[in-house]
């Protein structure tokens, strides 16, 4: 905060002499023109440069390539990568929502830290809530619905996880039957 003065303050003296104009093919740096502190955070309003554009000159020809006739496709789909965190990082949010996410006013946490165990619980519950769903659903033996419950919840990877173990059902169906004689 005393750096963000002192570049304020600083910002703020004239210069004795006037900077030369920046030539047209070197680009000038935008000022600082004000900052404040608003509930989100610090706000600051920096005047930009002018620009000119020039355009084409009369009587160039600009040329383009052509456009791709027709554009290869892959042969298998990979499933997505899941987005795995470190198991160092997976400690720390979980030590963070056991600390800050229900914590009262007198517990050490900072704001910042309350809010991001807040966002962590949350997200957790509601990825919890859609594999249970998932889950309820594969159990009845409605795959269909199943994966289009992990689409609507923008989780790829459980998606893919519901539509890998449809297909392997009806083979593990069809064993059980082979195997046992009647």
């Amino acid at each position: 905060m005393i750096s963000l003065l002192l570049a304020l303050g600083l910002s703020q003296v004239p210069d004795a002499a006037p900077a030369p104009a920046a030539p047209a093919t070197q680009t000038a740096p935008a000022r600082l023109q004000s900052c404040e502190t608003t509930p989100a955070g610090w706000v600051c309003n920096y005047r930009m440069p002018d620009v000119i554009l020039h355009g084409v000159p009369a009587g160039t020809v600009v040329l383009s390539e052509a456009p791709a006739i027709a554009v290869p496709v892959p042969p298998t789909v990979t499933p997505p990568p899941s987005p795995e965190i470190s198991t160092a990082e997976a400690d720390r949010q979980a030590r963070l929502i056991a600390r800050c996410a229900d914590a009262s006013w007198l517990s050490l946490c900072l704001p910042g830290d309350r809010r991001e165990a807040r966002i962590l619980r949350d997200a957790a519950d509601a990825r919890a809530a859609l594999r249970a769903e998932v889950t309820r659903l594969l159990s009845e033996d409605r795959c269909d619905e199943a994966v289009r419950a992990a689409l609507a919840g923008a989780d790829m990877t459980l998606a893919w996880e519901a539509r890998s173990f449809c297909a392997q059902a009806p083979a593990a169906a069809s064993a059980e039957t082979a195997a046992v004689p009647n």
